[in-house]
């Protein structure tokens, strides 16, 4: 640890820059708000975006975030901060002095398995889903620190990890270091603020020997997700034969994350969609992989019509045990078992799942009608091809095999050809199911494409492309998601019906490219003025809602003249000329009789026009009247 501090102390670790430099060294001040972060943000186009596009993929609220002032609320100050670390590090080291070091391929894993990390979190609620990004995207971090305080040395270390890989980095590193990446990136965390329940298991996943934390404890689920998702990371970066090997591991890992086998697939199609699409706005590259089915079946392709099987031959006669199995070898890449009873032909076919069975009908334990009726109670069992032998033409003996599951029927006395003639229906069977497999493969990747289409075209249909803001019908929904949690909770709930003044005046004096200049910039007064739970919304033309929960109609007043007052306060550059903006606010409260959200808008819209009538530029306070009710007792007859 000695060398790690050391090494933190004389300046040559990586470090943020920029607008990331400034989060990090504003939010450690003790009044640092999140408007002033969003603020500092937004000063940065690339990191705006990203932290947007972070906080909607990791959302499960109908309205997307569209500002930036919401995704830093949304995500929180230190999650904000940590994004804004690791996204300035990838733009400053995509190159460097470290010849052996492949910078690029390590943003690429590091990308991997920081999506692999969010995905979890969303199975695994045990920390936000961008905290979870940030684990991932830094927890290698401490080799590329090795690489740029020690480009030569370091890459020294990796030459000598590829000529022989059978010492870990970890240890080589130490040996010519006196560090390693684990506790390099540990005292970096550390240092960045990371909190120590991330920390501690980003430093020790890495070992195979680690005893490991409390069962079901915090830190030993993130201990898991970290394995799962570097090794997610390795099978993208793998070349195709290593695939199928690293993806059993996964299955068999994610177990202990109670991810069962039948999601892995549809889980890592899903983040691989994603790792592609941040790939491209990253600029980093990345792997274009086949589905996690075909990634399944690499390593033993569709077999043409005479492509090798794997054959299991069950008899418990020795002799002609080893006849059929030399029959079945002969001019053949047929991989062949032996088994010489029904139970270890059971067995054996869970454990090496042959395309073809050939058993007699006299088997010790088990014979071969029972071995085929126990087959077919599986999954597996049923995608097997069952060939049943005997000597006997007993009509109720084949009568019952075929009952029992077998596909066909050989006599012991058949001949190699005869045998090979058989097989060809198996393996016909088994270019079947490898298509059918592909077929299904793809129509998942097209499924997870339309699903992210789906998710974009949603996205747009609710944005108001001029402001950035939520459009009208994002707004109707939101509000109806707040008036019915508002009658839930007995909590209050106003809007704010907001229009520009005199707008018309601007447009006609100044051009339509000038009101648009306006909006904008009012749009953004008002995000930046707002509460941070408040809804601000653009509804049409000038007019602007804003929906407060849990307000009533003098905190709502308080809210309104804060934000007209912003808007008041800070002139628009119009050209080379600055023009004061003014707005008009009326306040409405929902009241017990109102019957729905449509009748609390129109009592803000006649404060508002009260408002303009009064002389614009003013606060008014909506009055709400109960209509009267025509029933037949007030109703007089004459």
């Amino acid at each position: 640890m000695k060398q790690a501090e050391h090494l933190k102390l004389s300046g040559q670790l990586p470090s943020p820059r920029g607008v990331a430099l400034a989060i990090l060294e504003l939010s450690r001040r003790e009044n640092a708000t999140l408007a002033e972060i969003a603020r500092v943000v937004q000063t940065d186009p690339a990191l705006s975006g990203r932290l947007i596009k972070l906080a909607n993929a990791a959302s499960h609220i109908a309205r997307p975030v569209v500002s930036v002032q919401e995704a830093v609320v949304r995500q929180g100050m230190l999650t904000v901060r940590q994004l804004a670390l690791g996204f300035s590090l990838l733009d400053q080291y995509r190159d460097g002095a470290c010849h052996e070091f492949d910078y690029q391929t390590y943003w690429s894993h590091s990308l991997l398995m920081a999506l692999t990390m969010q995905a979890l979190g969303q199975r695994v609620r045990i920390a936000a889903a961008d905290e979870l990004f940030v684990c991932g995207l830094l927890a290698q971090v401490g080799r590329l620190a090795l690489a740029t305080a020690y480009p030569e040395s370091y890459g020294m270390v990796l030459a000598a990890h590829r000529a022989d890989p059978s010492h870990s980095l970890a240890s080589l590193e130490r040996t010519k270091l006196e560090t390693d990446h684990c506790e390099l990136g540990h005292v970096m965390m550390s240092d960045w603020g990371l909190p120590r329940v991330f920390a501690d298991p980003l430093a020790h996943y890495e070992e195979s020997d680690h005893p490991g934390y409390p069962h079901d404890s915090r830190s030993q689920s993130l201990l898991l997700m970290l394995r799962l998702a570097h090794r997610l990371a390795d099978l993208g970066l793998a070349e195709s034969g290593e695939r199928p090997r690293l993806a059993g591991e996964w299955i068999t890992l994610a177990a202990e994350l109670d991810l069962p086998p039948d999601a892995a697939g549809p889980f890592i199609d899903e983040v691989v969609v994603a790792w592609n699409e941040w790939g491209k706005l990253l600029r980093i590259p990345v792997t274009h992989l086949p589905s996690f089915s075909e990634i399944r079946h690499e390593a033993s392709p569709a077999p043409s019509i005479r492509a090798p099987l794997r054959i299991i031959v069950a008899d418990g006669n020795a002799f002609t045990r080893r006849k059929t199995m030399a029959m079945l070898v002969e001019d053949s890449g047929h991989v062949v078992y032996p088994a010489d009873n029904g139970n270890a032909a059971l067995a054996l076919a869970m454990e090496v799942l042959p395309h073809v069975i050939v058993s007699t009908f006299t088997l010790p334990h088990l014979d071969g009608t029972e071995l085929c009726q126990a087959l077919r109670t599986t999954d597996e069992g049923r995608r097997i091809h069952i060939l049943l032998m005997d000597d006997s033409q007993d009509e109720d003996l084949l009568t019952r095999a075929y009952e029992a599951g077998a596909d066909g029927y050989i006599p012991l006395t058949i001949t190699a050809k005869g045998l090979h003639t058989r097989l060809r229906a198996a393996q016909r069977l088994v270019q079947l199911q490898d298509a059918w497999e592909k077929d299904r493969a793809q129509l998942r990747q097209i499924a997870a494409e339309l699903a992210v289409a789906n998710r974009r075209l949603a996205n747009a249909a609710l944005t108001d492309l001029l402001t950035g803001l939520p459009n009208r019908r994002a707004a109707m929904d939101h509000l109806q998601q707040t008036w019915s949690a508002a009658i839930r909770s007995c909590r209050p709930l106003a809007v704010l019906a907001i229009d520009v003044d005199h707008f018309k005046r601007i447009n006609d004096s100044y051009g339509h490219s000038a009101g648009d200049i306006v909006l904008r910039e009012v749009a953004n007064m008002l995000r930046a003025a707002a509460r941070r739970e408040d809804a601000v919304c653009r509804i049409g033309g000038e007019e602007f809602l804003v929906i407060c929960p849990n307000a009533n109609l003098e905190s709502a007043r308080l809210t309104a003249e804060r934000l007209r007052l912003a808007i008041a306060s800070k002139p628009v550059m119009i050209g080379t000329a600055e023009q004061r903006i003014t707005v008009s606010v009326g306040v409405a409260e929902r009241e017990v009789d109102m019957t729905e959200p449509d009748v609390l808008i129109n009592t803000a819209d006649r404060a508002l026009y009260e408002a303009k009538a009064e002389g614009r530029n003013r606060v008014s306070l909506g009055q709400y009247v109960c209509p009267v009710d025509p029933s037949p007792a007030s109703v007089q007859v004459t």
